[in-house]
């Protein structure tokens, strides 16, 4: 769990959802495995610039709402303890080998609620919200999967939340669905 720190100007970098059935399982999203190796590169070259790293995971139960088998829109994807729910391996090597703290939350853990958003989950939005009420954070640099899907939703939540001031969104490491256009509409 996160340890608090005492930290002026805080920077938190949050990934969503680099997980393997995103990259080259059930629902791949293109360029995603060359892009979540350059944020593990990214990460790397920028050791000790983030206090926090958070990475959000897809974490659905077998039976879950979203899956098309279920009369979801998605193929089956993400299934809690599978190989397909894991963080991509090169990123989350890079995590946990650079100075900062790590913290994986969760979302889309209940069969019938779809959680696009980290704000989505209860538990991970409560953890969000006494996290990023700090005072001290300068900035929170936002990335991952599928740009055009749970990150631009995780960013409408967040900013209706918090506002836009202390987000910063890192696009070339956010590969979409669309080739970037929802998202680059969102950040205009």
């Amino acid at each position: 769990m996160y340890r608090r720190k005492t930290v002026k100007n805080m920077k938190i970098l949050l990934i969503v959802d680099a997980q393997y059935d995103f990259i080259n399982g059930s629902l791949p999203v293109g360029g995603a495995e060359e892009r979540m190796n350059a944020l593990a590169d990214f990460v790397r070259q920028h050791d000790g610039d983030y206090d926090l790293k958070i990475a959000t995971a897809d974490w659905h139960p077998r039976s879950h709402c979203s899956f098309a088998e279920n009369g979801g829109t998605w193929p089956v994807h993400c299934v809690q303890f599978t190989h397909g729910a894991s963080i991509f391996q090169p990123l989350f090597d890079a995590l946990y080998a650079t100075k900062g703290d790590v913290l994986i939350l969760t979302k889309g853990t209940l069969t019938d609620r779809e959680e696009y958003s980290i704000m989505g989950n209860d538990k991970s939005r409560k953890v969000l919200q006494r996290l990023f009420k700090k005072k001290s954070i300068e900035q929170i640099d936002v990335c991952g999967i599928a740009g055009d899907i749970c990150v631009r939703q995780t960013l409408i939540d967040c900013f209706d939340e918090f506002g836009r001031e202390k987000f910063r969104v890192l696009t070339d490491f956010c590969p979409s669905l669309d080739g970037g256009k929802a998202l680059t509409e969102l950040l205009q």
